[in-house]
């Protein structure tokens, strides 16, 4: 079987022991063998770069060094990724040619500038994912002018973008954020006008692309949540004091995983019970109750942690969203409480109906969870009204 021939339905993968491949050629083929990839060729490709960039070989040797300090989580998919690469015959890799840039050099140098100015993408994932955004868009105008057609930075031309994504067969939440990340280059260009140097038809053009909607996505309920029983025993389940003072924030607060991570010591009021958050793309935190049980469980971790720390030091120091989500897992896992529609954000959704099927007012659920649009509420209320209405309704 040729190498080409790999594809993610066969389960045998053939040997690639004899030939010399490139880092991207080899994760393509781990990615193929794999029935799941999630995120293992991701950190599978970190491991062999860091192989290549120390001149280790890629053997037990190299992954105690590379494993060193990481998490479970970050260091198991590189033992499988072993594992598939001794089975190929552990063939010769060299590192990716480096690759010509597709876009401008000025739209390159205006990505660079709003990305730089762009303090609410905090994390590197979302700079990727921004960078990875904004990148095909402009690389949509340079194919397209090359072809002869008329393309450019303008209301007109990301009309005709969005379009050009839908043929792609991009989910609807994909092209929207794509859209979205454009809108938001639009307004700094704005800002920056005088700067750029921007005609007065230019910027008119550029006011209209505010006006482009994003395609309508019919919400639903993308994420279960669990019943309250299922919560206290998650919550019980859990002995170490760290672990379990995040998942008290996830199913007992209702934060989001993000949220956690950029908490403080000085967020937290045990004595007032309040809690500061600093939300999803935002600037400036924002009080909520901070409940007894939640405070409880932070009381017993800041036991565990000493009072080293100063109130602006991370409540969890290097405490990353993956790893979150990798530990809730295991506990969920562990008590059979893992469903396709479980995870870690579940447990903000568990607050959620929790507290509307326990008659909080919708508009004091919306203020707790900080949701900007009422109709983001609303979804915990129609649930609660799906699963009552036979029996509510009268004969």
């Amino acid at each position: 079987m040729k190498l080409q021939q790999i594809s993610r339905r066969v389960e045998v993968t053939p040997s690639v022991g004899s030939a010399v491949l490139t880092v991207s050629q080899l994760i393509n083929y781990f990615e193929a063998s794999l029935k799941k990839p999630n995120n293992y060729p991701r950190i599978a490709r970190t491991y062999v770069e860091y192989c290549l960039n120390n001149h280790f070989g890629m053997d037990a040797v190299s992954l105690n060094f590379y494993a060193a300090g990481k998490k479970g989580n970050l260091v198991s998919p590189v033992r499988k990724f072993l594992k598939f690469y001794v089975e190929q015959g552990q063939p010769q890799v060299v590192l990716d040619p480096p690759t010509a840039s597709k876009i401008s050099p000025a739209a390159n140098e205006l990505i660079l500038g709003y990305l730089n100015d762009a303090t609410h993408l905090r994390g590197d994932q979302s700079r990727e994912n921004y960078t990875k955004a904004l990148n095909a868009f402009f690389e949509y105008i340079e194919i397209e002018t090359k072809s002869g057609r008329s393309a450019s930075f303008s209301s007109r031309t990301i009309g005709q973008y969005v379009n050009f994504l839908r043929t792609k067969n991009l989910s609807a939440f994909t092209i929207n954020f794509y859209l979205s990340v454009i809108k938001q280059l639009t307004v700094w260009v704005i800002k920056n006008r005088s700067r750029l140097g921007l005609s007065a038809e230019q910027l008119e053009d550029l006011h209209e692309i505010s006006g482009i909607r994003g395609l309508r996505i019919e919400r639903g309920f993308y994420k279960d949540s669990l019943s309250e029983n299922e919560r206290t025993a998650l919550l019980a389940s859990i002995e170490n004091p760290t672990d379990r003072a995040i998942v008290a924030l996830l199913g007992i607060e209702g934060l989001r995983t993000v949220e956690v991570c950029r908490l403080q010591v000085g967020d937290v009021d045990l004595e007032r019970g309040q809690l500061w958050v600093l939300g999803k793309g935002k600037h400036t935190k924002k009080v909520i109750k901070l409940f007894e049980a939640c405070a409880e469980a932070l009381r017993l971790y800041s036991i565990h942690i000493g009072d080293q720390a100063t109130k602006n030091t991370p409540l969890f120091p290097e405490l990353k969203t993956a790893q979150i989500r990798y530990r809730v897992d295991k506990y969920l896992k562990a008590l059979g409480l893992k469903r396709p529609k479980i995870s870690a954000h579940s447990l903000r959704h568990t607050v959620g109906q929790l507290l509307i099927e326990k008659g909080i007012e919708p508009i004091h659920v919306q203020r707790h969870l900080r949701h900007e649009l009422f109709e983001t509420t609303q979804f915990y209320i129609k649930k609660q009204t799906e699963k009552e209405y036979l029996n509510k309704m009268p004969d």
